[in-house]
């Protein structure tokens, strides 16, 4: 212990003066027993020098005893403690090409139920105003638009009766309106479809016209716009 120390001393001058006041009552103690003053003053003096003595041992013994403490938990603070490393999972890579077949498949289900709708739209449409042939190759150019396929302006023009050009338009509409999820073409495209395909009907009529009037609906058609087939 450093007794230089101010906070020191100033436990061992308060204990002092407790262990004093111990060793006076210890000295009333044997004046009451019948001791001289100057036996008493010994006795004083003998209980109060074993007293610091003891005291100061004590001090000694609890600092020992506390360094000894603090430097176990420090050695215990800066050991390193060891953590296995957690070696990560690595999940399985997604099979894209099995992703990209699955999507290819789903895609032309949906183009081929599209069309078997776009194909049966057609002959029940067509079978009051066309014959079987006509219907037959125009169900053929249906497919050829649902596929993408340019159209040469030479191809055999379908005949059709008592339908109207505004009736056509409607069918062209219905056309595009039906495969807009799978080809997202322009109506220009649709105008030209129908130009081509209904020829002789419509051969003084402008692309542009067409494209203009597929939607027109003022008056009766025997063929109505439809949003879904």
């Amino acid at each position: 212990m450093n007794y230089k120390d101010p906070e020191n001393i100033l436990v061992i001058v308060c204990s002092a003066m407790g262990i004093g006041a111990l060793a006076l009552l210890i000295r009333y103690l044997f004046i009451g027993l019948g001791f001289d003053s100057f036996s008493a003053n010994i006795v004083f003096i003998i209980a109060f020098v074993i007293g610091v003595i003891v005291f100061i041992i004590y001090l000694e013994f609890i600092q020992k005893l506390a360094v000894r403490i603090f430097s176990k938990k420090q050695q215990a603070i800066k050991e390193p403690v060891h953590i296995e490393e957690v070696k990560s999972i690595e999940e399985p890579k997604p099979d894209l090409d099995s992703i990209r077949e699955e999507h290819k498949q789903k895609e032309q289900q949906q183009r081929e139920r599209l069309l078997e709708d776009a194909i049966h739209y057609t002959r029940t449409t067509f079978a009051p105003y066309a014959t079987d042939e006509n219907i037959d190759l125009l169900c053929s150019y249906v497919a050829d638009y649902c596929n993408g396929i340019s159209f040469n302006k030479n191809i055999q023009s379908i005949t059709v009766k008592e339908l109207s050009n505004g009736d056509l338009f409607h069918f062209g509409w219905n056309i595009w309106n039906q495969f807009k999820p799978i080809r997202n073409c322009k109506q220009d495209e649709t105008a030209y479809f129908l130009k081509v395909v209904f020829a002789k009907q419509l051969k003084d009529i402008e692309i542009d016209t067409i494209r203009k009037k597929l939607t027109f609906n003022e008056g009766k058609f025997k063929i109505e716009l439809k949003y879904s087939l």
